[in-house]
Order: C-alpha cells, then sequence, then structure tokens
C-alpha cells in the first residue's frame, strides 16, 4: 500500500480580524455543532535550552483533571538522528518527570527534575469544525484563539490561527479553501509551531533570526521527476517561509534567503519546461517572478551598504562627506526593506504562497496530453538530471567561449547562465558523487563571485543615478565610491578570464 502524506496548511490571523473569520468559517462547515476546548499548555526546558538544542520540545498538558507529559521530536540531536514523533504519559502533579515510562526515554540521557524550568506557557481555546467542499472532500479544521506567554510575563503574543487537515480528496480542494478565506480576512502562512513561537518570545532582542538553518530535502535516484519537482519545489517554499520573519525584521540575510530559495525554484521549473504544460509554466514563472522582484530593490541596497560601501568609506571620503552619504543611503535602504516587509505582508504574497503550493501538491502538471516531453515526468529522475544539468552546461561553455568578445549585455546574460546552472546542480546534486560535485562547483564559485560583483557594481550605478542628481555633495560622494569599484573591474575582469578558462576546461561529473 502506498504512503499517503497528509497535506495541511495553518494560517496565520489577528485577533481583531477572527470574529469575523470564525462566524464565516461556521457557516462553511458541515457540521451541525462545532467542538470547543480549552487547553494550558506548559513549556518546560533547563535555563541554557538544551532541549531546544537538541530538537526536543518538553510541555505539560492539562487535559480536564490530569495532567499528560508530552515529548515531541522533530530536527536532529548533533549528528545523530533523532525519531520523529511525539511520545506522552499521563503523570502524577503538575511537574515534570525524565522517568516517565513513554516519553521519559526520548530525553537526554542523565536530565533531571531540578535542571527542568518553566520557559512559557500557551492558554488556548481551540474551535474544531469539518468542512466539506465537494462530495470527495473532507478537510478537519481547527481554529486557535489565545495567547502564548514567557514566565516573567513581560512577553506575550496572541495566537489566532487556522489549521486546516485534508482528510480526503484532492489537495487542491484545501488550497481552494484557503484562498477563499483570505478573500474573508488578510491571513499569512504560518509553519511555526507554539513551541517554536515561544522560544521566538524568549528570544526578542536577539539575533535569533539569522541562525536559521534552511530546511534540508534529499533526493534519490529511484524518485520520478515529478517527485523531485514537489521535493524541490516544497523545499524552496518552506525556505521562504522560514526566513520571512528575519525578512520583516531588516534583517539582510533573511532577504537574501528568499529570494535565493525563489529563484532556484524558478531555474528548475525552467529546467523542466517541455514537460509542463505552457499555461502552468507561464503562470508559476510569472508568480516567482513577482516574489523576487519585490524583493530584488532591498537586496540591492544591502549589497551595496555591506559589500560596496564599506570598503570605500574609511579610505577615500572625508568625514562630513560620508555622514551624509551613508544617511541618505540608509534611509533608502530602510525604504526598500519596507517596501519589501509590506509586500511579505499583503495578501497578494500569501496568494502566490498558496498557488504555488497547490500547483506542486495536486501535481496540476498531470493535466496535459501525454507526450513524448510530459512523460518523463514519470521517469526516474536519475536518468533525466544529467540531460537536464546538460542543457544549462552547454549554454554556459557556449558563452564562455567567446567571452573575451562578449558586450557587457552578454556578460550578463552569461552571470545568468552561470547562476542558473549552480542553482541546477544544487537541486540535482544527491544523485551524483559528492566529491565530483564538489570539485566541480569549487570551479563555478569564484567564477560566480567574479560576475556577481561586476553586476553588483552595474546595479549601483543605477542606484546611484537619482542620487546624484539631489545635490553636489551626494553626487561627488556616489561617484567616488562609483570610481573606486570601477577602477577595480580591471583586476576582477583579469581574474575572470582565468576562472572562465578552467571551467571550460573542467571535465563533467554528470
Amino acid at each position: 500500500m502506498t504512503f499517503k502524506p497528509e497535506v495541511g496548511l495553518k494560517l496565520a490571523s489577528t485577533p481583531n480580524e477572527m470574529p469575523h473569520l470564525k462566524q464565516s468559517l461556521l457557516e462553511m462547515a458541515s457540521d451541525a455543532h462545532a467542538t470547543c476546548r480549552k487547553s494550558f499548555d506548559t513549556y518546560y526546558d533547563t535555563t541554557d535550552d538544551k532541549l531546544r538544542r537538541e530538537g526536543l520540545v518538553l510541555l505539560i498538558a492539562e487535559r480536564d483533571h490530569d495532567h499528560v507529559q508530552k515529548v515531541s521530536a522533530n530536527e536532529v540531536r548533533g549528528k545523530t538522528p533523532l525519531v520523529r514523533g511525539q511520545w506522552e504519559d499521563v503523570i502524577e502533579g503538575d511537574q515534570p518527570s525524565p522517568r516517565a515510562p513513554n516519553s521519559g526515554p526520548h530525553l537526554p540521557p542523565g536530565l533531571t527534575e531540578a535542571e527542568l524550568r518553566v520557559r512559557f506557557t500557551t492558554l488556548v481555546r481551540r474551535t474544531l469544525f469539518t468542512l466539506k467542499p465537494d462530495a470527495s472532500t473532507q478537510i478537519d479544521g481547527a481554529l486557535d484563539e489565545g495567547e502564548i506567554r514567557t514566565t516573567d510575563g513581560n512577553s506575550v503574543e496572541p495566537i489566532s490561527e487556522v489549521e486546516l487537515l485534508l482528510k480526503d480528496g484532492d489537495p487542491a480542494a484545501l488550497y481552494g479553501t484557503a484562498l477563499r478565506l483570505l478573500e474573508i480576512a488578510p491571513l499569512r502562512l504560518e509553519i511555526r509551531s507554539k513551541a517554536d513561537r515561544g522560544y521566538h518570545l524568549l528570544d526578542r532582542g536577539s539575533e535569533a533570526p539569522q541562525s536559521q538553518a534552511s530546511p534540508v530535502s534529499h533526493l534519490n535516484p529511484d524518485l520520478t521527476v515529478e517527485e523531485s519537482l514537489w521535493r524541490i519545489g516544497q523545499n524552496c517554499l518552506s525556505t521562504v517561509l522560514l526566513w520571512e520573519a528575519a525578512a520583516t525584521a531588516d534583517i539582510a540575510d533573511g532577504i537574501h534567503q528568499m529570494r535565493v530559495a525563489v529563484r532556484r525554484l524558478r531555474s528548475v521549473v525552467a529546467t523542466m519546461r517541455q514537460m509542463l504544460p505552457s499555461e502552468q509554466y507561464q503562470s508559476v514563472t510569472q508568480t516567482l517572478k513577482w516574489m523576487a522582484g519585490v524583493l530584488g530593490p532591498a537586496r540591492n541596497w544591502d549589497v551595496f551598504s555591506s559589500s560596496l560601501l564599506g570598503p570605500v568609506r574609511s579610505v577615500l571620503l572625508r568625514e562630513e562627506e560620508l555622514d551624509e552619504f551613508c544617511r541618505v543611503c540608509e534611509h533608502e535602504r530602510q525604504s526598500a526593506h519596507e517596501s519589501a516587509s509590506a509586500a511579505i505582508r499583503s495578501p497578494q504574497y500569501t496568494a502566490a504562497l498558496l498557488k504555488l503550493s497547490q500547483w506542486l501538491a495536486s501535481r496540476s502538471w498531470r493535466n496535459q496530453p501525454v507526450s513524448e516531453q510530459s512523460a518523463l515526468l514519470m521517469a526516474p529522475i536519475e536518468t533525466v538530471a544529467p540531460t537536464l544539468i546538460g542543457r544549462r552546461h552547454k549554454k554556459v561553455k557556449k558563452l564562455a567561449g567567446g567571452f573575451a568578445q562578449l558586450t557587457l549585455e552578454r556578460r550578463h546574460e552569461f552571470r545568468i547562465s552561470v547562476k542558473k546552472l549552480r542553482y541546477t546542480i544544487d537541486g540535482f546534486k544527491d544523485l551524483f558523487d559528492s566529491q565530483k560535485v564538489a570539485e566541480f562547483t569549487r570551479l563555478l564559485k569564484p567564477l560566480q563571485d567574479n560576475l556577481g560583483y561586476m553586476n553588483d557594481v552595474r546595479v549601483a550605478n543605477e542606484l546611484m543615478a537619482d542620487l546624484q542628481r539631489s545635490n553636489a555633495a551626494i553626487a561627488r560622494a556616489a561617484g567616488i565610491v562609483l570610481g573606486w569599484h570601477d577602477r577595480g573591474l580591471a583586476d576582477t575582469d583579469r581574474k575572470l578570464r582565468k576562472h572562465v578558462r578552467r571551467f571550460r576546461e573542467a571535465r563533467p561529473f554528470w
């Protein structure tokens, strides 16, 4: 029997929107009466968050008149894989017990009651309901209203969430329901658990969002092409969601990681273009292009401020010129981040993520006539991946052959082709010898870095065009920064020619 994974969604709202959303959901529900229940959960950890670091969550849930200890494992303990799951025991009293028979063995060895402290609590009123959009579909739903509170009571965050779980039917119906709810109230996709959110409250004021690790997705040689596309797509969209908090908190790496994930997915979809229905390909590509585009200005200003302005500011600019120029540039950077944050929080952005997820989960590409190309979607990925990488490589190598004669426009095309080749390799690297992949990508990296620097200088000239018209002092400072890097391009060009030659001589690993 084939295992069919559950498809679920969690959508975050606001306390102000919940009454209207709740009324609409209950009107849509097929239940005669929705079920309501309250829960109070207390989360424990050591003072140095040992359980969190080892990928574990420990809580005591008050259920009726009982206390239930729950331990869940979702990540990795050091270098040893954890068994994902949840274990629970009914315990005496309201204090955690590392010796509880079911849950205790999954806690770190030697952990004692004395080491554990209350870290935060959640108080939730949950309303359960069932949705049946059509005769073949059942969606179990839960609407959570409440709060998360840290032990000291100084940090509190409301809980206003809707969870939807597909029990029967096409995943397209689940995402269609979410899109319908988006028309009722502004919603955002939420991938964090209540434990994640509680720890985030404890982290406020720290740089925790920067330490996020992007989700890892592995491909097996016996997977089909369509299953590989689904896995890569889910990985990229999960990465986008994971870095949202950092991006909206004006952390540069958040914007960068989101944009890379969007571009990686767009690149992989493009490699499979001939296998996909043309209208679906165009729609998906336009959506991904829009998502990358709203993040672009913020990323461009981050790169200018850190990589281009930084090396110059302490060497050439006089203090009074530096202060005013940096102030203007920082204002532009913050303005770009505000625009990106507004876009990320917008219903259009949520709708884009839902539609992409719907396309992936429902395998919409199956709705096309059978052809030699579409049949490849059912072929083993190990037989198709070499061809997909080879096409990218062929274009890069062709441009590399005449690199010295390339115009600026063609060099820009060459840079994009190199980046797409790198994204495609990253997507399928699990299918090949890891050492050979690493050797090849080591040749690509300096090539990509040098081409990226040249592009950064090109973009900087565009960013400075408007600033230079503001006043003479700003124009002079901008000219000095641009001039510094323009002179450095000659040295970069010499390095680039060397890296292009090495790339042309490299043996493919696929």
